[in-house]
């Protein structure tokens, strides 16, 4: 407890804990309409709070839309101990009423503009208080103001939202932002998601959350326990610890329906000569988030997508296995060092599909096929690519993909 009094006559106190299977933390936003910006920052124009369609988990699809709502997506701070794998992983989060803690479980000050010793915390109110939200809702106020404190007035704080975390950092980038650095658990919501909790003229709240099974929405074990990473790495959407990024490509569609096995979603690209496709669980390199510790193979169906059987007009024509070559990596390149590569790629039109169905192949190629003894320890690899070798584009759709 503080040693003053508020202006109401009450002793600000931070919020009790949360509920056991909870964690408290912190959530700033990110995105949202135009007004913001012209309020808050109109030397800076549209995309000064951010870009919410494209984060770094990649899940953009090439038209610039997002393959989720834009109110069902948040943004995780690589200083949270579940950041690893937290591509594509689901939560639930509510709104923390009253006092919003900043580090060493002290309140956050309002120091408008300028370091607080701590953090830097532009205090929005200060700038413009008289913004609505998207649904006409004025700001409730700050009854801490005078004491230079954040409180904040959740709409309802027994409210739960469930979010997936298809972004980490806005627009993909890697730079300092100092509420995501530590002090507190930190998520970045989008302000969609934000002003369904409370009012975005707050700027930034507490909340609690917690990891969910993303079919079930059954709680997972919270950090800092391990985060749940899927060995199914896609089947009709992209499942949670995994990314997705494709390169020198025309099209590209994270779930398009009705591409996949018996009518179901699949990924679907148009990779140029060089490009390709990548899946990636960022930095899981530590015990509980190694994807290919004593795996034996990657398995996945594949299909060519170019509706053409003229060789000259792809390098993937229909009723042949898509000539792609497939590789896997440890990609370091998230804080764990270098990229190291396994000795083998594995060209698909020299392999023998396990199965087929109708248009689609099942490949399933063993781990030791890709020679990675001597030069990746398997319990490393996070990464693996599938690359357009041809000198014609390729039409590709994948389903099912699985580690073994």
């Amino acid at each position: 407890r503080v040693d003053f009094v508020s202006a109401n006559g009450s002793f600000p106190q931070l919020p009790p804990p949360p509920p056991e299977g909870w964690v408290r933390g912190r959530t700033t936003y990110y995105g949202g309409p135009d007004i913001l910006a012209e309020a808050y920052d109109p030397t800076r124009g549209k995309g000064s709070f951010g870009i919410l369609t494209y984060g770094s988990c990649g899940f953009t699809n090439s038209d610039g839309t997002l393959p989720f709502p834009q109110d069902a997506v948040a943004a995780a701070a690589d200083a949270d101990p579940d950041y690893p794998g937290s591509c594509g992983r689901c939560y639930q989060v509510k709104c923390v009423n009253g006092l919003v803690a900043a580090s060493n479980n002290t309140p956050v000050k309002i120091v408008n503009g300028s370091y607080d010793g701590d953090h830097f915390r532009p205090y929005l109110p200060a700038i413009n208080a008289n913004i609505s939200d998207t649904r006409g809702r004025a700001w409730p106020g700050n009854p801490t103001e005078p004491e230079g404190l954040q409180f904040v007035n959740c709409w309802n704080d027994t409210k739960v939202l469930s979010e997936t975390a298809p972004g980490v950092k806005k627009g993909g980038e890697i730079r300092r932002q100092e509420w995501c650095c530590g002090g507190q658990n930190h998520f970045d919501l989008s302000y969609y998601a934000f002003e369904k909790l409370a009012h975005p003229v707050y700027g930034v709240m507490g909340v609690d959350y917690r990891p969910v099974d993303c079919n079930t929405n059954q709680p997972l074990p919270p950090p800092p326990a391990p985060g749940y990473v899927s060995r199914v790495v896609y089947d009709n959407v992209i499942e949670p610890g995994w990314n997705w990024f494709s390169y020198s490509r025309s099209y590209a569609e994270l779930i398009q329906e009705g591409a996949g096995l018996n009518g179901s979603a699949a990924t679907c690209v148009t990779l140029s000569p060089g490009g390709g496709l990548s899946f990636t669980c960022r930095a899981c390199g530590g015990p509980g988030y190694q994807p290919f510790k004593d795996a034996n193979a990657l398995s996945f169906w594949i299909r060519p997508n170019s509706n053409s059987s003229d060789p000259y007009f792809s390098s993937t024509p229909s009723g042949i296995i898509p000539p792609v070559k497939v590789f896997v990596l440890q990609d370091g390149s998230y804080g764990n060092g270098d990229k190291l590569y396994c000795g083998n790629e594995v060209y698909l039109n020299s392999t023998t599909p396990a199965a087929t169905d109708g248009p689609w192949f099942k490949i399933f190629i063993p781990i030791k096929q890709f020679r990675c003894e001597g030069l990746v320890p398997q319990e490393l690899l996070n990464r693996f690519e599938f690359q357009n070798i041809n000198e014609r584009d390729a039409y590709i759709c994948l389903d099912q993909i699985q580690i073994i």
